[in-house]
């Protein structure tokens, strides 16, 4: 029904535009002048005429030549667009239908108690190899042995535990969902690291602590679930690694930061070709508007977010101006190869020494130029490539106090190679091997030989 009266109205605004009479106002003349203060209002707001892919510009070359009666009709039409597009009680349905009578409501999120394990185990992170020196077996994130309990994690002292979230929801092209058993399957999580000269296997106790469960059918159900059981990993002094899924999930991995931290004592640094700052979506969460309302939720402060690597359409200038305002501080992608890695790299963790002290890095896979991250839910051409990213992600790992980590928007079957998923990996061990550095105090190899 609010389709086919927004497209009538549509219809009936061309026809108006094209059939209209009347004196043409002046070449000069302000073609605004002879509105209503509501119509005139409404086509001087520069926010609601990009809705319409219009600048003042451009709606000035549109109105050139029109008469007076024209230009009232253009603006009736746009307002009757805007308006047919939004919600209207009794006509749209406001909320998804579901039967809270359903015996297995949370069934997906119920824990498994201990008392149902058949073989009776110490806590702690346990081994799914078979030979001493297997080199492959069960697939795990890093080869690490797994943990399924907050006492196994307790018990092994665990610094580092992988979780997978299989979240495949939101605007991009889909398939986050098969990211965490994919990215177990690949190469790039173990052993050392050359340019660090560390191995982080070595020096972190690192567990696999499966995956968490999301409702597949609702997936923003599952995101409280999920950002308790984030918060409850960083609760015994584990640094969380989560591998989604799209962005939606930097939502409750933030927010488990800071119910773990406290308001105002977390940073974000998120690495993204995306602002995922969109007002007014239709949905109250999504991925391309997780940090609004990591903002409007007032879990984070404009001055604690640092977003690194935009290009693209969808950080357009509007966006970046409502987020500097803020208090946000941008790192566009071409200032990066302007200035080099290395520089922005050290003003990035000169800058947020200056605010709090626990830092959260979100990597989306969409910063990543598509030559090395073909599989990204929402790949935008001329980003970061890997000979950047690996020692940014390293040195922001060594050099600051990184409480979590999330790696989002692999989509493996977009990539019938081996690449986006081994670059995803290596990012992964880039974090890896900085906290490892962080914890013993090496050096980057090149800087230790100077």
């Amino acid at each position: 029904m609010a389709r086919t009266t927004l497209l009538a109205r549509s219809a009936a605004l061309a026809l108006v535009l094209a059939m209209s009479g009347g004196v043409a106002l002046a070449q000069d003349a302000d073609p605004l002048a002879t509105l209503s203060p509501d119509k005139k209002a409404f086509l001087s707001d520069p926010a609601m005429l990009e809705r319409f892919g219009l600048t003042p510009e451009k709606l000035k070359v549109a109105l050139a030549g029109r008469s007076a009666a024209d230009v009232d009709a253009y603006a009736t039409g746009l307002m009757a667009v805007v308006e047919d597009s939004k919600f209207k009680a009794g006509r749209d349905p406001s909320e998804i239908a579901l039967n809270p009578q359903a015996r297995g409501w949370n069934a997906g999120t119920t824990l498994r108690p201990k008392m149902f394990d058949k073989l009776k185990r110490d806590d702690g992170p346990f081994s799914l190899k078979r030979y001493m020196f297997q080199k492959g077996a069960v697939a795990t994130f890093a080869d690490a042995p797994v943990a399924i309990r907050k006492e196994d994690l307790v018990a092994g002292k665990v610094e580092v535990a992988f979780v997978g979230v299989p979240l495949d929801f939101s605007s991009g092209w889909r398939d986050a969902k098969h990211a965490p058993s994919a990215l177990r399957n690949m190469d790039g999580l173990v052993g050392p690291d050359a340019d660090g000269g560390i191995d982080p296997g070595l020096v972190l106790s690192i567990a696999d602590y499966g995956d968490l469960t999301p409702d597949y059918m609702a997936p923003d159900r599952g995101l409280d679930h999920i950002r308790a059981m984030v918060a409850e990993m960083a609760s015994v002094g584990t640094i969380p690694f989560v591998v989604g899924g799209d962005h939606t999930l930097m939502f409750p991995d933030v927010a488990a930061m800071v119910d773990t931290y406290g308001a105002g004592k977390v940073a974000l640094v998120q690495f993204d070709a995306h602002a995922d700052a969109e007002l007014d979506g239709d949905h109250m969460i999504s991925d391309n508007q997780t940090l609004t309302r990591l903002l409007q939720a007032n879990l984070l402060r404009g001055s604690d977010v640092t977003l690194v690597g935009l290009h693209g359409r969808d950080a357009g200038p509007a966006t970046q101006k409502r987020l500097s305002d803020a208090g946000a501080k941008l790192v566009l992608t071409g200032a990066i190869q302007d200035k080099g890695w290395q520089s922005v790299t050290k003003d990035l963790i000169a800058g947020l020494k200056k605010g709090p002290e626990n830092v959260f890095v979100s990597f989306d896979m969409s910063v990543l130029d598509p030559g090395d991250a073909p599989a990204s839910g929402r790949p935008v051409p001329g980003g970061l490539s890997m000979r950047e990213a690996i020692p940014m992600v390293r040195q922001l790992c060594s050099e600051t106090k990184v409480v979590g980590f999330d790696l989002l928007d692999t989509a493996p079957i977009l990539d019938p190679t081996y690449v986006t998923r081994m670059s995803a990996n290596y990012i992964l061990h880039a974090c890896l091997s900085g906290i490892a550095m962080r914890k013993t105090g090496a050096k980057p190899v090149q800087t230790a030989k100077r």
